[in-house]
């Protein structure tokens, strides 16, 4: 784990307030990670930059550059491990979409509209893949 608490460091990239605002609320009073949030992909990449996260849960974007900023993870363009456990939130899922999911060794994929509870269940499976890498 790259934090000093012991708690995995996780981005948390989403461009809607509110939802990101709360989800990275419940992870941090759950004490599942420390979160890191990103508004935008450009925002996530200067993160990816300087840190290196254990698990990252980022927000699909209809022009792709979200899975461009994942390859770029696995062919090891980050501090990030290029192993990093990786979750995804989308609008919806296409079997191109599913297939390159797949391909990116995205662990989750939580389709909007989402519960918390989900989130919660996603961040700590994250976490614990983490866990288990480290």
């Amino acid at each position: 784990m790259n934090s000093s608490r012991g708690l995995p460091q996780l981005l948390l990239v989403e461009p809607d307030f509110l939802l990101r605002r709360t989800v990275a609320s419940v992870a941090r009073e759950l004490g599942l990670a420390q979160v890191q949030e990103a508004t935008s992909l450009d925002r996530a990449a200067l993160e990816l930059a300087r840190v290196p996260f254990d698990a990252i849960l980022v927000s699909l974007d209809p022009e792709g550059e979200a899975l461009k900023y994942l390859e770029g993870l696995r062919r090891g363009n980050c501090l990030s491990d290029s192993a990093t456990p990786v979750a995804v939130t989308a609008d919806g899922c296409d079997a191109g979409l599913a297939m390159r999911l797949r391909e990116l060794d995205v662990r989750r994929l939580l389709l909007k509209p989402f519960k918390v509870k989900g989130v919660v269940e996603t961040i700590a499976g994250l976490c614990a893949d983490a866990k288990a890498l480290a």
